[in-house]
C-alpha cells in the first residue's frame, strides 16, 4: 500500500500528460497542466530539499498562470465539457501515447539496468514518459498553445531525469528561464493565431 502511494503521483502525472495530448479543450488542458506539474513535486523530493524542489512546480504554475492570462484574453477560456467524444485524431493520439507508456514500461528494468542505474524506476519512468508524451505531442499538432504544451513536457521529463543524476543550480536556473520565455513566446503566438483567424 505504501509503495503503490508512492507511485501515485507518477501515474497522476502521466495520465494528466495523456489527457493533453488527447483532448483539445483549453480549460481542461490548463488544468492537467497545473496536476502535471504539482505531481512532479514528490519524486523530486525524495531525491533533492524542499527549497530546491518547490523550483519546478512552482515555475509550472508561472508559466500555466501566463498561458492562462493569454487565452483568458483571447476568450479561450470556456467551461469543462466531459461529454465531448472523442475524434479518430483523438483516438489515434491516446493510443499512441498508451502504447508508448506500455513500451517504455516493458523495457525499463534492462534501460534502468544498462542506463541509469543510479535512478529510481518511478523516478526514471516518469521523466522518460514525459519525454516521449512531449516529444509525441511536439510531432502530431501544429497549434501553438499545444505545441508549448509538448515542449514544456519534453523539459520537465528532461528536468527530472538531470536531477535524479545531478543537480545543478546553473542548469536549474537555465531551465526556470527557458520555461518563461517558453510561455512568452507560446502566448505571442496565441495571440498572433487568434488575430489571424479573426482578420
Amino acid at each position: 500500500m505504501t509503495e503503490f502511494l508512492q507511485s501515485l503521483p507518477v501515474y497522476i502525472a502521466l495520465l494528466a500528460a495523456l489527457l493533453n495530448l488527447v483532448r483539445r479543450q483549453w480549460s481542461l488542458n490548463l488544468v492537467a497542466l497545473v496536476v502535471q506539474f504539482i505531481c512532479v513535486f514528490p519524486p523530486l523530493l525524495k531525491i533533492l530539499p524542499l527549497q530546491l524542489a518547490l523550483i519546478h512546480p512552482f515555475t509550472g504554475l508561472m508559466v500555466t498562470l501566463i498561458l492562462y492570462l493569454t487565452l483568458l484574453g483571447v476568450g479561450g477560456i470556456k467551461a469543462i465539457d466531459l461529454r465531448h467524444t472523442l475524434t479518430s485524431g483523438e483516438l489515434f493520439r491516446g493510443a499512441a501515447g498508451v502504447f508508448l507508456l506500455a513500451t517504455l514500461r516493458a523495457f525499463l528494468p534492462q534501460i534502468h539496468q544498462a542506463v541509469f542505474p543510479l535512478v529510481s524506476i518511478d523516478h526514471l519512468f516518469l521523466s522518460l514518459g514525459l519525454i516521449l508524451i512531449g516529444l509525441l505531442q511536439m510531432g502530431t499538432i501544429r497549434e501553438p498553445f499545444y505545441l508549448a504544451i509538448g515542449i514544456l513536457t519534453f523539459l520537465s521529463g528532461f528536468e527530472l531525469l538531470y536531477s535524479g543524476l545531478e543537480f545543478s543550480f546553473l542548469l536549474e536556473a537555465l531551465l526556470v528561464a527557458v520555461n518563461l520565455l517558453l510561455a512568452i513566446v507560446g502566448s505571442f503566438f496565441i495571440i498572433k493565431d487568434s488575430e489571424s483567424e479573426a482578420a
